[in-house]
């Protein structure tokens, strides 16, 4: 049951072992001239891109490209999401909160802080990162890393300088609470 026909053909004698050599090289003669035609036509030399084609090709380059920035932006979106959101100080709210304003984009902001949040942001132990329009406050390393990935991100605070030489006021403190 588990023979051929050409076996079977074979032990009865009715074919002899000349015969079954000759059909199966027949055979194999057939199916390779039935794959030949399709690996000609796979292989026929290419004919030159239409004007339009060209034009297509570069529409399609250029929509990839857009694409792909797209896709870069939003993982670094993401990146920059992740970090803000493992590693911004805490700031609960309190009654005794003051501002801290700041300038970002030409528009002057604020943040609601305490006394000594705004001692750190002062002295630069903490920097406000903007997140989706939300402000918060990260240590200096990880303003670091999300300046690198997108460094409008960071709001960066003005160097406090010394009074002028040529000041005649410089002796005198100007109060935090003066209100013109």
């Amino acid at each position: 049951m588990g023979n051929s026909l050409q076996d079977q053909l074979l032990q009865a004698g009715l074919v002899d072992k000349e015969k079954l050599d000759k059909a199966n090289k027949q055979k194999k003669k057939q199916n390779r001239a039935q794959r030949k035609p399709k690996r000609a036509r796979a292989e026929k030399p290419k004919q030159p891109l239409s004007k339009e084609q060209l034009e297509k090709a570069e529409r399609d380059r250029e929509l990839n490209q857009q694409r792909e920035e797209v896709r870069r932006q939003r993982e670094v979106a993401a990146q920059v999401r992740q970090l803000v959101s493992r590693n911004r100080h805490p700031r609960p709210e309190r009654e005794d909160d003051k501002p801290f304003h700041f300038e970002n984009k030409g528009k002057v902001k604020r943040i609601f802080v305490s006394a000594e949040t705004h001692e750190l942001i002062t002295k630069g132990k903490l920097v406000i990162v903007n997140d989706n329009g939300v402000f918060e406050l990260v240590p200096p390393d990880i303003a670091e890393k999300i300046r690198q990935r997108n460094p409008s991100l960071v709001i960066d605070l003005p160097d406090d300088k010394g009074p002028d030489g040529d000041d005649p006021y410089a002796q005198y403190k100007v109060p935090d609470d003066l209100i013109w």
